[in-house]
């Protein structure tokens, strides 16, 4: 017979009879005095420590359901922490994880830090016990804050759990670490002086910690120290009787106690060599290791037994059921009488049985057409809503532009031209991530995101999307907050700025569009470090309109997202779907939580690479000795006229401008520029057709691509073609300013160093 699991069936169990042992059980673990009502702890306890899991596993449900029905929200927490403590005695991990968590949110709802830190403790044991390493590691220091803040005993039976972790995972290093800090903290402890968070104190408690604390102390002596002699001695120190008295009430007490036999054994074998000795431990490590077997056997017995009391009452329930269909099947003997109706119904039936099941073949192939039909149109539908909200969108920032540039240019007072001039780069810079949205959209389906890593500081990123979306959101009288994490000058992370910008600012412009009155905050918080690696959460915060949960699934999706393009807002659909789609190149995706009316919260985490760059040295800029010339090549007149006037403003640089490709080959050979700025897409010779001319005779000159083609494909062709580097357009005049002296900075660099050697 095929059994159902373990946790199944005990869930199913006690939903089955938990009504007939209220009036049956024997005790009960919530005590009744006058008005006020008291949790059993000790009674429990005695419970677990004599392996009456079954009986206790009745009375913790009966307290819950009793707490339940008075709304004691106390004594359920700890009905549910002690049950889960149960689950875990009976090696059901995932359902003690789930009664931890479900008492920890009770006692936060309370403020009750006394509750909370038996709760984390739980939950301590549950990721040590079930060997969730990961979980273990993120709840273990905010476990122990809490036990050091109440002083409590709690501490260091977190302390055993942490050592027990190390010592499951073999990382004998950070045990013998863990180990002598517990020993040491145990060492400077009055327990006296402690605020347990039972009613009663476990009696021996701070000896039986001792011995478990050198027990495991002395294992990862041994091993961390790849099994020296002088290694050996803490383990002969130990107490056999003592640690299998401070081990009573743990199941692996005997593998404890083969072990210790067991090193004492190896220790005589390989470095006493004597074999008699060695072979009495080995005998003494066998006999506790049959003992631990044999406690497993039991244990297993244990549960089996449980199992055939959950399939008896379940037997019994069919058995009631069944009298019932019987019992339903007397009460209508007397329509025996329709039997022969029946027979001949039934032949007429197969008469026509054939001629409807054709009919009902034609049927579903109708229907099934028409959803088919039906399914087209909507989605024709949605394409059509979606260009027509699309061109909405791209009319009102060109519409934006056009209309501000003409108040521009007929204002006379600076400070309104100041304020036009804002709003037309709001627009613009709108504008600009809407296309890119579009074009962005288009290419994700055919194409994989592959990242552009460069050292860079989260905070310049953070920093150019603020100054991207400033302006949009005080045309709405928005306030934008903004806080980071502090983090170590001297460190990068390895990022694409282009990409992971792109995120944040369609986020924010996101929470700009449903935000009417409030904020907008965007937060980046350190999560975890380990090694050369650092995970970041990102929240972008509004107080706008909020999702309601009806509308989760189609937040992401886009073209189906159309519910949120109503009277309260506008938007073409692609942003978060922008998003969601290159967190997937960051090994990540994201999540909201919303209240209606009240706001929205996005949020995700990426992990990043570390970079360690002395920030003095990247960052100083260096006068050219001597004017640096720069070529700029573009066939489209206002781009010639922005880029020209942005070199101009660089101190120590100066410029020349050609609008086809064959002309700035010659001036090339002509001329001696010190760099090149060229653009992509030009008629009759292309950037990269005139890169390559000019590298035949000039390998050397740095050449930059000025370019608004953002993609995979552009990046290899130009490493190809033997351009430098890519800087994409529209880009931040500071960013644009550092590139070039970089390269003005390396051409000074050289010449001195020409210089020195004539």
């Amino acid at each position: 017979m095929c059994f159902p699991k373990l946790n199944t069936v005990i869930i199913l169990f006690v939903a089955l009879v938990t009504n007939g042992f209220y009036a049956n059980a024997q005790e009960s673990l919530i005590n009744i005095d006058s008005s006020s009502y008291t949790f059993d702890s000790y009674k429990l306890d005695f419970l677990v420590e004599n392996d009456s899991l079954y009986q206790a596993t009745i009375l913790l449900n009966e307290a819950i359901s009793y707490s339940k029905k008075y709304n004691l929200k106390q004594t359920e927490a700890k009905s549910y922490n002690a049950l889960g403590d149960v689950l875990v005695k009976m090696s059901n991990f995932n359902k003690a994880e789930n009664y931890h968590h479900r008492a920890l949110k009770i006692y936060d709802s309370l403020n009750d830090n006394k509750g909370k830190d038996l709760s984390y403790s739980g939950l301590l044991n549950t990721y040590a016990s079930g060997k969730y390493y990961s979980k273990f590691d993120s709840t273990y220091p905010k476990a122990q804050e809490i036990s050091k803040t109440l002083n409590s005993e709690i501490y260091f039976i977190n302390l055993e759990y942490k050592i027990k972790k190390d010592y499951y995972s073999f990382d004998n290093t950070t045990m013998l670490t863990s180990s002598n800090i517990a020993l040491e903290a145990l060492k400077n402890t009055n327990f006296d002086s402690l605020n347990y968070s039972k009613s009663y104190k476990t009696k021996n408690l701070k000896q039986t910690l001792h011995t478990s604390f050198e027990y495991y102390n002395a294992i990862a002596r041994i091993k961390a120290s790849d099994f020296k002699e002088e290694d050996y001695e803490p383990l002969f120190l130990i107490n056999e009787a003592e640690l299998e008295a401070a081990s009573f009430t743990d199941v692996n007490s005997y593998r404890k106690l083969s072990s210790l036999n067991y090193y004492k054994h190896l220790y005589y074998t390989n470095t006493k060599k004597n074999l008699d000795s060695a072979n009495k431990y080995l005998l003494k490590s066998d006999t506790y290791k049959y003992r631990a077997l044999n406690n497993l056997e039991k244990q297993n017995t244990r549960n089996g037994e449980l199992i055939y009391k959950i399939i008896n009452a379940e037997q019994k329930l069919a058995l009631v059921n069944e009298t019932r269909k019987q019992d339903a099947l007397t009460s209508k003997i007397f329509l025996a009488s329709t039997i022969i109706m029946s027979i001949t119904l039934a032949v007429i039936l197969t008469s026509f049985y054939f001629y409807f099941k054709a009919r009902k073949n034609i049927c579903e192939i109708n229907e099934a057409l028409t959803a088919s039909n039906s399914k087209l149109l909507a989605i024709d539908k949605d394409r059509l809503e979606f260009f027509s909200i699309l061109s909405h969108e791209l009319r009102t920032p060109i519409y934006g532009i056009s209309g501000l540039a003409t108040l521009i240019d007929q204002e006379i007072d600076n400070t309104k031209k100041q304020s036009y001039l804002d709003s037309l780069i709001s627009s613009s810079n709108y504008l600009s991530i809407l296309i890119d949205n579009i074009l962005q959209a288009n290419r994700l389906k055919f194409e994989d995101k592959n990242l552009r890593l460069k050292p860079d500081k989260i905070e310049k990123i953070v920093s150019h999307v603020v100054s991207t979306v400033a302006i949009a959101a005080q045309n709405k009288g928005l306030e934008l907050n903004v806080h980071i994490d502090k983090s170590d000058e001297e460190e990068n992370i390895l990022v694409d700025k282009v990409a992971f910008s792109q995120i944040l600012i369609n986020l924010a412009y996101n929470a700009i569009r449903y935000t009417k009155k409030g904020h907008i905050s965007i937060n980046v918080f350190e999560q975890s470090r380990k090694n050369n690696e650092i995970t970041l959460r990102f929240e972008v915060k509004d107080t706008g309109i909020g999702i309601k949960e009806e509308h989760r699934s189609v937040v992401f999706s886009a073209f189906e997202n159309k519910t949120f393009l109503n009277k309260n807002s506008s938007g073409s659909g692609l942003g978060l779907y922008i998003v969601k789609t290159l967190l997937r190149s960051h090994n990540s995706d994201i999540d909201f939580i919303s209240t209606p009316n009240e706001g929205t919260c996005f949020f995700f985490e990426v992990t990043f690479q570390l970079s360690i760059q002395v920030e003095s040295q990247r960052t100083i800029t260096v006068l050219p000795q001597r004017d640096m010339h720069v070529l700029i090549v573009d066939d489209n007149k206002i781009n010639l006229l922005i880029t020209k006037k942005n070199i101009e403003k660089i101190e120590g640089y100066s410029c020349q401008t050609i609008s086809n490709g064959k002309e700035a080959i010659s001036l090339v050979k002509a001329k001696d520029f010190d760099l090149v700025l060229m653009d992509i897409n030009m008629p009759d010779m292309d950037g990269y057709e005139v890169t390559k001319h000019i590298r035949i005779f000039n390998p050397y000159i740095p050449i930059l691509a000025l370019t608004a083609l953002n993609s995979n494909e552009i990046s290899t062709k130009s490493e190809a073609a033997g351009i430098d580097q890519i800087i994409t357009k529209p880009y931040i005049f500071e960013d644009f300013k550092t590139i070039i002296t970089s390269y003005g900075n390396n051409l000074n660099h050289c010449n001195i160093m020409d210089s020195e050697a004539i």
